[in-house]
């Protein structure tokens, strides 16, 4: 795929995880993260507001872990 077509996969996974239930959210975010890593690895540059996606969703998967965690 080139750069172009991998930041319009990254684009339309951003609508499905925008629609998705929080169990869906998590695998459509581990697709997303490894689009992104595909496009860093070709030499291209990740849009930021995916880039900022990509964080958020990292941040309520680590939110996540700690909900679950015994006190």
């Amino acid at each position: 795929m080139t750069i172009v077509e991998l930041v319009e996969k990254a684009t339309a996974l951003e609508a499905e995880i925008a629609n998705a239930s929080d169990d869906a959210r998590h695998e459509l975010h581990r697709e997303l993260h490894s689009v992104l890593e595909d496009i860093r690895s070709k030499g291209g540059s990740v849009p930021a507001h995916l880039r900022d996606l990509d964080l958020e969703l990292v941040d309520e998967e680590v939110e996540e872990s700690f909900d679950n965690m015994p006190v």
